[in-house]
């Protein structure tokens, strides 16, 4: 390509001391590692993360490890019998992987410009603390100065990494959130789905996103990993007892809460929600979480409001405008790359499509410039707009 481009799914994976380097004395009771064996557990309380399966993350998968399975499953492909998914060959943890400096150099290599760097295992702990108020913002306080420091919300217009704000309470998340704007954050992540038994779109979290609207911050939702509400649903509703087949429990929980029923949700509850209409210059983009999903959600979306009524109504006003075309004016969307990015492409168009590549995790792209071959059959403005123009204008680069 004969332009730099913006990745807008990189990764770092976090230190041993994420949580605690800038936590209070509280926090640093909280957060722990225990040993078992060899393995090393991290704890939030007497709750143990599960959403990465080795949190020191040394020795690490290389990047892209698993894209040609993913590419072959995507295309119904099955695995024979008897064969198991591997990481292949582990490799000592790289510098560029928790070094700021040492990445830049890697993207200026790589043919990257800028990217969004959101965490491994950072979104995978909210829910340890849903239970706990005063715990959770001290802890994600403490991770977001963590952040800065080694990152950067903005480190030389190249690589932005968001701040994670939990909504368990509305007042400490405008609190983390002013804090963040007043640090130079671009962006902001978000975690999909309900949050705390409310729909994001519920007044109560009004004061959050009037702040929001006001700063003009784009909203990231990326995929999460570990405990969620999610596994709560289906405990209660599926698991109660469970049937005797734990095999089975974990493939349907898999199944009927997919990475991608968490972000479909999350934009049904706001579209529906009048959301848009209250918050006129909020942006949101959907990271990691695919594109398979969204024919069938704008076409869910134009389906609400009764079966022959069609009549959307939320908070004392009736959403007038047809709820796909809200997706489209308001949606960001980053698919995976054996996906067919094309027909998302035509059904929302490229300025509304973010390249990720995942790098530099195992289920990414080998190299992010790689991503390209999934719309390489588009006109050329459009795969620039996709591979580079669309992230760069979301945090006023372009």
């Amino acid at each position: 390509m004969d332009y730099p481009i913006f990745d807008a799914d990189n990764h770092y994976y976090e230190a041993v001391d994420t949580f605690t380097r800038h936590g209070d004395e509280k926090v640093r009771k909280h957060v722990r590692w225990m040993s078992e064996g060899k393995k090393q557990h991290l704890f939030f309380g007497d709750r143990r993360s599960t959403g990465v399966p080795n949190p020191t993350f040394n020795p690490i998968a290389r990047p892209g490890a698993f894209h040609d399975r993913l590419k072959l499953l995507e295309k119904g492909n099955r695995p024979r019998p008897g064969m198991q998914a591997a990481y292949g060959e582990l490799e000592p943890l790289p510098p560029e992987y928790q070094d700021r400096d040492h990445r830049l150099a890697v993207m200026d290599h790589q043919n990257v410009e800028s990217v969004w760097m959101f965490p491994t295992l950072g979104q995978c702990v909210e829910h340890l603390m849903h239970d706990d108020v005063d715990m959770m913002y001290r802890v994600f306080r403490a991770f977001n100065d963590w952040l800065d420091e080694d990152w950067g919300f903005n480190y030389e217009n190249r690589i932005y990494s968001p701040p994670i704000i939990p909504l368990l309470d509305v007042a400490e998340g405008v609190t983390e959130l002013e804090r963040v704007l007043d640090k130079g954050a671009k962006l902001i992540c978000l975690r999909p789905g309900p949050w705390y038994g409310r729909s994001p779109a519920d007044p109560y979290f009004d004061p959050f996103w009037a702040r929001v609207n006001e700063a003009g911050i784009f909203v990231t939702y990326h995929a999460i990993g570990g405990q969620s509400p999610y596994d709560d649903m289906f405990d209660d509703h599926w698991r109660r007892p469970g049937s005797s087949d734990k095999t089975y429990d974990g493939t349907l929980r898999q199944a009927l809460f997919a990475p991608e029923r968490p972000i479909m949700d999350t934009i049904t509850a706001l579209i529906l929600g009048d959301f848009f209409g209250r918050f006129p210059n909020i942006q949101i983009g959907s990271i990691e979480m695919g594109c398979s999903w969204v024919p069938y959600l704008m076409h869910s979306l134009d389906h609400a409001g009764g079966f022959l009524e069609r009549r959307v109504e939320a908070f004392g006003k009736v959403v007038e405008d047809k709820p796909s075309a809200i997706f489209k004016e308001r949606v960001f969307v980053s698919p995976f790359p054996e996906e067919d990015v094309i027909a998302l492409v035509d059904q929302i168009g490229a300025d509304r499509v973010l390249m990720g590549s995942d790098w530099p995790h195992p289920e990414g792209n080998v190299q992010p410039e790689d991503y390209v071959k999934a719309i390489e059959t588009l006109p050329d403005d459009q795969i620039r707009l996709i591979m580079r123009d669309n992230a760069r204008k979301l945090v006023g680069a372009g």
